[in-house]
Order: C-alpha cells, then sequence, then structure tokens
C-alpha cells in the first residue's frame, strides 16, 4: 500500500498534523523494528506511527512515553486526554504499541543500549530539556538509526530546539535534513554518511509536505479536533470561523436556488405566452390561407 493512499483513523488538535504523512513515509520505507516517542499529548503523532505500523510494516512496535499531566510549553490538561488516548490505542493498536506513562528519565532505564530504530523527541522544548532527552536517549538508539526533531523551526519564547539542531546539522555523525513547515521537522540520521532514503526523502518531500497542509486544514474542520477544546483553544476558534464561513455560504445558495426557482418559473411562463403565441399566428395563418384559397374574395 502506498503511504500516501489513506487517511488517519484518529483525529485530535495537534500541531503535528502537516508531518503525519512523513511518519507515514518513514514507517513504509524504514520498517522499524522499534519506534519511541517521547512526549505524545493528544497523541496525533503516535497514532500516526500506529497506523503506519498497522498498513505498511508489520514488525514494527511504538511506544509512547509521556506523564500525560502537561508541562510549560503544552499546558496543564486533564485526565481526558490520556483516557481519550488510551481508550484508541486500546481499541485499535493494542498489538503494535504501548502507552508509557511516565517521564522520558525514567523510561530510559527500560530500553536497552541499542535497540531504538526511529526516536521521536517532542517534550519539553527548551533547549537544556531537549538536550538532555537527546543525551539520555542516545546510547539506546542502533547505528544508523534516525532521531525526529519536532519545534526546529520555532524560535520565540524560550522555545530551544532550533538551537540544538543547528547544534547537530554541523556534527558528522548525524546527517540532517528538515522540513520547515508545521513548526519544523528535523531528521537526522547517525552515521558519517546520509542512507539513501535521505536522497528518496528530498524527491517526495513536496507532495509529503502537500498533502500534510491538507490534513492540516481538514483537521481543523472535523468535529474530534475540538475535544479538550479549553486545552487547545486556536483550534475551537478556527472551527467556529469554518462553520460561520459555512452558514453563509448555505444561506447564500439558498437564496440563489430561490432566485434560480423563481427565474425558471417566469421561462416557464414566457415559454408557455410564446407557446399560445405561435398556436395564434398559425390560426391565423390558416384562416389567411383559406381566404386566400377561395374565389370570394374576388369578388371584393
Amino acid at each position: 500500500m502506498n503511504p500516501l493512499s489513506f487517511s488517519p483513523r484518529y483525529a485530535a488538535p495537534s500541531s503535528w498534523w502537516q508531518h503525519v504523512p512523513i511518519a507515514h513515509w518513514m514507517v513504509a520505507t524504514l520498517q522499524p523494528e522499534t519506534v519511541v516517542e517521547l512526549g505524545t499529548h493528544y497523541g496525533v503523532s503516535f497514532f500516526a506511527f500506529c497506523e503506519a505500523a498497522e498498513r505498511l510494516s508489520p514488525k514494527t512496535f511504538v511506544y509512547a512515553v509521556d506523564t500525560w499531566r502537561g508541562d510549560d510549553h503544552a499546558g496543564n490538561y486533564s485526565e481526558e486526554v490520556f483516557n481519550r488516548v488510551n481508550s484508541h490505542q486500546q481499541i485499535f493498536h493494542k498489538s503494535q504499541s504501548r502507552l508509557l506513562r511516565s517521564t522520558f528519565d525514567e523510561a530510559a532505564e527500560h530500553f536497552g543500549n541499542s535497540s531504538i530504530d526511529l526516536l521521536h523527541i517532542d517534550g519539553l522544548h527548551t533547549y537544556e530539556a531537549v538536550s538532555h532527552d537527546l543525551e539520555n536517549w542516545l546510547p539506546k538508539l542502533k547505528p544508523g538509526s534516525t532521531i525526529l526533531f519536532h519545534d526546529t523551526n520555532v524560535r520565540e519564547g524560550d522555545f530551544g530546539v532550533w538551537l540544538l539542531w543547528k547544534e547537530l546539522q554541523e556534527r558528522p555523525d548525524m546527517q540532517c535534513i528538515e522540513v520547515r513547515n508545521g513548526h519544523g521537522l528535523g531528521i537526522a540520521t547517525l552515521g558519517s554518511t546520509a542512507p539513501k532514503w535521505h536522497q528518496d526523502f528530498e524527491i517526495v518531500a513536496p507532495e509529503l509536505i502537500t498533502r500534510g497542509i491538507l490534513l492540516d486544514e481538514i483537521a481543523v474542520l472535523k468535529s474530534d479536533c475540538a475535544w479538550g477544546a479549553s486545552d487547545f483553544r486556536p483550534y475551537q476558534i478556527q472551527l467556529n470561523e469554518a462553520k460561520e464561513f459555512l452558514n453563509k455560504a448555505q444561506s447564500e445558495l439558498s437564496q440563489t436556488q430561490s432566485e434560480l426557482s423563481q427565474t425558471q418559473s417566469e421561462l416557464s411562463q414566457t415559454q408557455t405566452e410564446h407557446s399560445q403565441t405561435q398556436a395564434s399566428l398559425r390560426d391565423y395563418k390558416e384562416q389567411v390561407d383559406e381566404i386566400f384559397a377561395s374565389s370570394s374574395w374576388k369578388l371584393i
């Protein structure tokens, strides 16, 4: 199955929607045995890996590590978030994934060295926090494995992923590529030379980005992406604006249909009058023809 040929089953608010096709493509291409995500929140990126594993990579197993308590960047949120993610995971992805409700440091103790093929780091985004996560989990990665860093293109506030990403691009033991849309996604593969799939990714990246932007726009309109609105107000605002636009468009369409119906009625009346006029003209012509066909008019 082509990784671009299916749409996500799961829907929730997220700034990760624009990268979902990239997750699908990478799982299909790399066929990783072990995927670990640090920072899951509403679960859009996690379930992108899970759905790709289900359909495209049967040997892949995905772990999600999060306290589901929030942080300074994601904000604090209720137990509803974990319950929703846990419920969907248990129903649809129980055989190929697992939720680890713990801190990143605690979870690292349960993974052996050189055991992870694909690591997604998306926790607290300060320079200190993301640098610590990388240092702590780097020994857990297999040679030639890949690390994803979200928010490499966010440069306001105390976000510092961009600064770490700049440093990684200068390291000879990491081969880096980046897409800057959707807050930025850094892709770093361990090794002194870039793998062939980096070239393949560069070729397909425009299509992946375009599809990701489309998924992001669709997500804004989906009712499922409005749950937890108190925790994710921007999506609720956009959803309300979209609904207002649709209501206005439906009102204008209804008015146009009414005007069209009236025009069709007037046209029908005009056609009836035209038919009557044509019938009268035919009768008149027949009467004239009868007069000229007789000899009585010559006597006048």
